[in-house]
């Protein structure tokens, strides 16, 4: 008999092993163990289950046809009803405090909103996004919005991040970036998973990187092409991430 750590590791990878939710007459490709569902216009979905109470939502896009941007107004964000209407996605952002203010840096467009904390990853939202070790950046100068984030899942390199599992589960979001430079937002929604378990289910998706964003009742997200997604957060949070096109006219969208 599997002791039952293990046992609940192996029930999520295999979960994890099985197909995405997929549209009619779409096509798929396949990551690691995952099976991205092909939405067309540089944007691919996951939908899966894990366990009785737990799901997956994951989008992955193409940096070089969408654009990753901060939202970070004063008084908060309600995910998604506070978001533009050209967004195509929107993911909840960075850890915060009771008063909304945001616990570590956050720089929207060159211009400091929040000081720096002791969080050890920094989202760099240049023309396309990065994920870096924050000591390792001078945030000086930056003209560039960023926002600090921990802990980190995968670390820059590919070592693991989280090295063993408490056992605390969550809804959990997350930010990475796979092999090919494409974006993935992922949620856990429901009963949750330990970062531990959400290390690996990045892994899984293909990420070769990865960072923790806020979760619990701040997690929510709202994707509107090529599936439609709406999980609103149970909590405004600081601030979120929103994902627009280019070229609009170029995925086919007019307005």
């Amino acid at each position: 008999m599997i002791p039952l750590p293990h046992r609940r590791l192996a029930t999520l990878a295999a979960a994890l092993a099985g197909a995405a939710t997929a549209t009619a007459c779409a096509k798929t490709t396949a990551s690691p163990t995952v099976s991205w569902v092909v939405g067309g216009a540089g944007l691919d979905t996951v939908e899966l289950p894990l366990g009785s109470d737990t799901r997956v939502l994951a989008l992955r896009f193409d940096q070089a046809r969408y654009q990753l941007q901060l939202l970070a107004p004063a008084g908060g964000v309600r995910v998604p009803d506070d978001v533009p209407h050209e967004a195509i996605a929107v993911w909840n952002g960075g850890y915060f405090e009771g008063d909304l203010r945001p616990s570590g840096l956050v720089l929207d467009q060159g211009r400091e909103i929040a000081a720096p904390s002791r969080g050890s990853g920094l989202l760099l939202l240049g023309e396309r996004f990065s994920l870096v070790r924050f000591r390792d950046t001078k945030q000086t100068g930056l003209g560039e919005s960023a926002l600090q984030l921990w802990p980190f899942l995968i670390e820059p390199g590919g070592d693991d991040g989280i090295h063993r599992d408490d056992g605390k589960r969550a809804r959990r979001s997350a930010i990475a970036l796979d092999d090919a430079g494409r974006g993935l937002l992922i949620a856990v929604l429901g009963g949750g998973i330990s970062l531990y378990d959400l290390m690996q289910l990045c892994r899984r998706l293909g990420a070769v990187v990865a960072v923790n964003l806020d979760g619990g009742p701040s997690t929510g997200l709202a994707v509107t092409r090529p599936v439609q997604w709406r999980e609103p957060s149970q909590t405004v949070v600081a601030n979120a991430l929103v994902l627009v096109a280019r070229d609009r006219a170029k995925i086919g969208l007019t307005r």
